[in-house]
């Protein structure tokens, strides 16, 4: 997942569709179900010629493929992308400009009178199981992707998220090419190192034990040199390495034993809530945690840790406390802000790992393998396979075109954008900008693009060296579940109210006990009956 040269494989499947949004529909009538010219062409052909594979595209035919992706302007009816790629590529291409803000209530009028598009963004676990219900997307043969697209299979699934395909899986059958997450760092785990130093620790705690320690001597033995009593350990988002170390994290669901749990009704977050409890009632627990760290202004500023409050957070995401790691760079906006309100701090952070627990346990929030989007081709691409097969020739093309793909984000190369000689950064040129680019019908606007390799990947080398590659949790539940809409809402609100009441002491610990019971009878149980079902179903 975290190879350096994976980047260029997921910005490459997705460079196809991101390039295409150059024009709107053109006033052209989407391809519906019942039409499949290319498919009576292949029985013409079969008839004349006997035998012959389905499957393979035919090099002098001009296909016509229809696509809908998610843009932020209306892409331009005749952008300039649509000739580049359809000349290189031997394709007509009709694109659906589609508001996002209306996707899925425009899709599903559409879907309604069978006007399906080729290929399509499926957003989501919940609209994949949708749209296979409905009959709207073609099973994609496992057997066709390696043939027809052997790298993207191989590089981009496979090597970056073994089994990858099984999360586009429903009844067996492939729907969906899941999209991995872009890059999965756990949440960040930062100390005033500073405040170590104070109270003669000389690094970074590994160990529960030695995390404990440093939390009571932050709050008890002046780490800030101020002659008051004002510190504490730690806030509301450092609990998150607290509950890791039991080995269950709140509000999300893991693997026991062969099935998925859910994590706040295990037997050992009640030992987690029973520490945190001794904490609050110690001094050591910031007493403000219930409203966390952030007091306005950017959600990732943790307050308490900047004033001088806390001597160790978790909140935000490795990339905001990163330095700044080329002429330019501003994604580091903890590291920034830092720099204005407390240089000092600054200077002396450490970036440790989750506490181990006494049992080896550790872990904070990762996010997790896929991102739950997905590429989905239309139903009539089952009696279209070559079109399927050329579709999949296309991103597999593109996967080793570097070039292109800086076409697909930038537009025409040294008219829209070109690399910068002082750096070697591609970057806009002649007043141009991602806002007129994507009017101009050259980019999407995808949530997962990237720019460049060489631009991502100093900040991923300071993240791996300061192991944010190492504990971390993501959830193993991936789908949506039928029941959510009726329990999920009431659940969150029990579990919350709960853990404050105990970690408060407004009530004993073994009420606890009562939690989860309460929480099973209020839809908990049947929650977890779904979650396993859905599990089962894509290990069989």
């Amino acid at each position: 997942m975290r190879k350096n040269g994976w980047f260029m494989m997921l910005s490459v499947l997705l460079v196809f569709a991101v390039a295409l949004s150059a024009c709107g529909d053109g006033g052209k009538q989407p391809e519906k179900v019942p039409a499949s010219s290319d498919a009576v062409q292949n029985k013409e052909t079969e008839g004349e010629k006997g035998e012959v594979d389905k499957t393979k595209p035919d090099p002098d035919k001009k296909y016509s493929i229809s696509f809908a992706r998610s843009h932020i302007v209306p892409p331009d009816n005749n952008g300039e992308l649509i000739k580049y790629f359809g000349e290189k590529f031997n394709v007509e291409f009709d694109a659906w400009n589609i508001e996002t803000s209306k996707w899925h209530e425009i899709l599903n009028l559409k879907f309604a009178s069978r006007e399906i598009p080729d290929f399509m963004d499926v957003i989501g676990f919940e609209a994949l199981q949708k749209y296979v219900k409905q009959d709207i997307l073609a099973e994609i043969p496992v057997d066709m992707l390696k043939e027809y697209a052997p790298f993207i299979y191989e590089e981009f699934l496979e090597a970056a998220v073994p089994d990858a395909l099984k999360y586009g899986t429903i009844d067996g059958k492939v729907y969906g090419i899941p999209i991995p997450n872009q890059v999965r760092f756990r949440k960040p785990i930062v100390w005033r190192g500073d405040w170590l130093k104070n109270v003669g620790i000389d690094k970074a705690p590994e160990t529960f034990e030695e995390f404990e320690a440093a939390m009571y001597k932050f709050a008890n033995d002046d780490p800030d040199r101020s002659g008051k009593k004002d510190t504490y350990g730690l806030s509301e988002s450092g609990l998150q390495a607290v509950y890791g170390a039991f080995g269950y994290l709140p509000m999300i669901w893991q693997e026991r034993d062969g099935k998925l749990v859910y994590g706040s009704v295990q037997p050992e977050m009640k030992e987690a809530l029973a520490t945190l409890s001794r904490w609050y009632k110690d001094g050591v627990l910031d007493p403000e945690f219930i409203t966390g760290e952030n007091q306005g202004g950017y959600y990732a500023f943790s307050h308490a840790f900047m004033n001088n409050r806390i001597g160790f957070t978790s909140l935000g995401d490795y990339y905001h406390w990163k330095p700044l790691t080329y002429e330019g760079d501003s994604k580091s906006e903890i590291y920034l802000e830092l720099q204005k309100v407390n240089p000092a701090a600054l200077e002396t952070l450490i970036h440790g790992v989750p506490p181990k627990g006494s049992n080896g346990a550790m872990g904070v929030p990762e996010p997790n393998a896929v991102s739950g989007n997905f590429i989905g081709f239309g139903k009539q691409l089952e009696d279209e396979p070559d079109k399927m097969a050329k579709i999949l020739q296309i991103l597999n093309a593109q996967s080793e075109d570097y070039e292109d793909y800086m076409t697909s984000i930038f537009g025409i190369k040294g008219k829209h954008w070109d690399y910068d000689p002082t750096n070697g950064f591609p970057g806009f040129i002649n007043d141009n900008d991602s806002k007129t680019v994507a009017q101009m019908g050259l980019v999407s606007g995808l949530e997962a693009r990237i720019w460049t390799i060489k631009r991502a990947q100093p900040r991923i080398d300071w993240a791996l060296a300061n192991h944010f590659d190492v504990g971390g949790i993501s959830n193993a539940l991936l789908s949506p579940l039928p029941s959510d809409g009726k329990y999920k809402e009431e659940l969150k609100k029990i579990e919350e109210e709960s853990f404050i009441h105990i970690i408060t002491g407004d009530k004993p610990i073994d009420y606890f006990d009562e939690f989860v019971e309460k929480w099973r009878k209020a839809g908990g149980e049947q929650l977890e009956k779904e979650a396993n079902e859905w599990y089962q179903s894509i290990n069989e």
